[in-house]
């Protein structure tokens, strides 16, 4: 399976994002994110289509003792890592964030809606769908010391890649990078950008925890999508199955 994620030490230290001042979802003045700089958790409202992680399973498990590892590591301090209870595959985005993403926004629906408006408009939208219900899946790598690549097993990465062309056709949510979008189950979020002394450290700490526990992650069975609100990264609230 190809993946479309960057070189890992080239993404620690943001060489691979020219510009960029900070991580993917790292408050900056003016741009509000999922955290501060110093890991503090923010209110970072939305809705999404994920799986959750059966907590009960093995892979669970190794999710957590996989975590406790990257935080045990010499750079875990740089790192905000989420509860394991939060642990879930994205299936398909919606809308997130105070400043919604207008870019990711339903078609026909009023860009001034808040997000419990449109969460209703999806639930319409979604009512009745029929979806591909097996849905196993493998990790592939431990990226960069904060999520795990996965990939379907067999004719469940196309089902996954039909489900969200289903899901893109009847949101009307078209969103960016979708071409390219690579499934994964996040860990952590970085929170800011590293040395490549310290890049390469959480590179190789990465794959000996992937090589320790990456047997026990290669038949992950998730359970129903579900149609989840969320106001910050440490919860995501189930409000209907797909």
């Amino acid at each position: 399976m190809t993946t479309f994620r960057p070189d890992p030490v080239d993404h620690l230290t943001g060489r691979a994002y020219p510009g960029a001042t900070a991580p993917s979802g790292i408050s900056a003045p003016g741009k509000g994110g999922k955290f501060t700089p110093e890991g503090q958790l923010l209110i970072w409202p939305g809705n999404t289509m994920i799986c959750h992680i059966d907590p009960d399973s093995d892979a669970h498990a190794a999710l957590v003792e996989i975590q406790q590892g990257l935080k045990a590591g010499p750079h875990g301090a740089c790192f905000s890592f989420l509860p394991a209870e939060s642990l879930h595959m994205t299936v398909f985005q919606g809308i997130s964030g105070p400043f919604a993403n207008r870019f990711d926004w339903p078609e026909g629906v009023d860009k001034e809606a808040t997000r419990n408006q449109v969460t209703r408009v999806l639930k319409d939208r979604l009512d009745g769908i029929g979806l591909p219900q097996a849905r196993r899946i493998r990790a592939l790598e431990i990226f960069a010391g904060h999520s795990v690549t996965v990939d379907g097993i067999g004719p469940d990465e196309q089902g996954l890649r039909d489900t969200r062309a289903t899901l893109r056709e009847v949101t009307g949510i078209d969103p960016e990078g979708y071409e390219t979008y690579t499934f994964h189950i996040s860990l952590a979020y970085l929170l800011h950008w590293l040395t490549d002394d310290a890049a390469r450290e959480v590179v190789a700490l990465s794959d000996a925890l992937f090589a320790e526990h990456g047997p026990r992650l290669q038949d992950i069975r998730l359970g129903p999508i579900e149609l989840c609100n969320f106001e910050h990264m440490h919860h995501f609230e189930p409000l209907r199955h797909l």
